[in-house]
């Protein structure tokens, strides 16, 4: 995985984003708070950088195929508080997340313009120097990793117009959680519907 810190000054306080496939840290710049914030991603390998250790507490928000990514992760536990936002824990699949056809499709036909129309759907800008090379071994490797061990999340965020995972799939995906998930009227992206990382926490 990459790391890319948006705000680093010495809080007490870590939130670690696993985000969206092909988006980076774009869809958080403007969330404000007064703690320090990583971004991870890059979901080709889930070796890789890890968080500092010593603040007083960690949060975690998983986005998007970042929520898969958070299923990997070696110490679940040690997070205060843990938020899945419009993702699955088995994010390639018919029933539970994006039809696997639709994954395999993407990989296979990526070029700068079907990238742009990703992003139209998922709601969210694309850096302009997306290595589309990257981005497509990234979702093979999404399709052929085995689901993890899904953590207890603490909230979970759907979004009604979601145009990148079927909302009846993520229903599916998070029955049983219901004092935990709430939908939202949005699309995937709903961080444009919040000022504060504290909305986003719950």
């Amino acid at each position: 995985m990459k790391a890319e810190w948006l705000r680093r000054t010495g809080a007490d306080h870590l939130i670690v984003v696993l985000t969206g496939w092909a988006v980076g840290a774009a869809p958080f710049r403007h969330l404000q708070g007064a703690a320090d914030v990583l971004v991870l991603s890059d979901y080709r390998d889930l070796a890789g950088p890890c968080w500092p250790q010593g603040y007083a507490a960690t949060d975690l928000v998983a986005w998007s195929f970042g929520v898969a990514a958070a299923c990997h992760l070696p110490e679940p536990g040690g997070f205060r508080r843990k938020v899945a936002v419009c993702g699955s824990w088995s994010p390639c699949d018919d029933d539970l997340g994006i039809p696997r056809q639709i994954v395999r499709a993407t990989a296979e036909n990526l070029s700068a313009r079907s990238l742009q129309q990703f992003a139209r759907r998922a709601g969210c800008p694309v850096p302009g120097d997306a290595d589309l090379q990257a981005l497509g071994t990234e979702l093979r490797a999404v399709m052929a990793r085995e689901a993890g061990q899904v953590p207890t999340f603490d909230r979970i965020w759907l979004g009604a117009a979601d145009r990148i995972f079927p909302l009846q799939n993520l229903r599916r995906a998070w029955q049983g959680w219901h004092e935990a998930v709430q939908e939202l009227d949005c699309g995937h992206n709903p961080f444009v519907l919040w000022h504060d990382w504290s909305e986003v926490l719950g």
